[in-house]
């Protein structure tokens, strides 16, 4: 098994791939691609699933929509994905509802850590700005303005 780290962030990695079957009544039944047919698709993109068209998931490409014009090796296999699309690696026990709410946790748990950071420094700023403001408040106390001017007269 390939280690997550060394998969390429394409549609033949993603939990999304899926192959469609229209029905009469022309209802998608749609199915994830298993991890042969996926190793087939690398080796062969022009393989034929009989009575199934390819398409992503989450709608960025469809085969049923676009037809023959469609180039299937750049759209799976040579198109990076990080940051494009909908990718969510491939999970070959995961229904697609249970991927896309993942998905949406994940996507949630990242901008929380942004805006978690983005706290953080604010909080560090207020902080130095405090500490400089206590700083020039004891530095004007009369006080001690005449005791420093007595040090610094009384060192001459």
């Amino acid at each position: 098994m390939v280690a997550d780290h060394m998969l390429k962030i394409n549609c033949s990695s993603c939990h999304f791939l899926s192959k469609e079957h229209r029905g009469p009544d022309g209802q998608p039944l749609a199915f994830t691609l298993a991890k042969e047919d996926r190793e087939h698709l690398k080796e062969n993109p022009g393989k034929v699933f009989e009575h199934y068209t390819l398409c992503c998931h989450m709608g960025v490409w469809d085969e049923a929509v676009s037809g023959a014009s469609i180039d299937r090796d750049a759209a799976i296999n040579r198109t990076d994905r990080s940051h494009q699309c909908f990718y969510f690696p491939h999970n070959s026990a995961m229904l697609f509802d249970a991927a896309k709410e993942l998905q949406r946790r994940q996507a949630e748990n990242e901008q929380l850590k942004r805006s978690n950071a983005y706290t953080r420094v604010g909080l560090w700023v207020a902080a130095g700005a405090l500490a400089v403001n206590v700083l020039i408040e004891f530095l004007k106390l009369p006080v001690l303005g005449s005791l420093v001017k007595h040090f610094v007269e009384g060192n001459h």
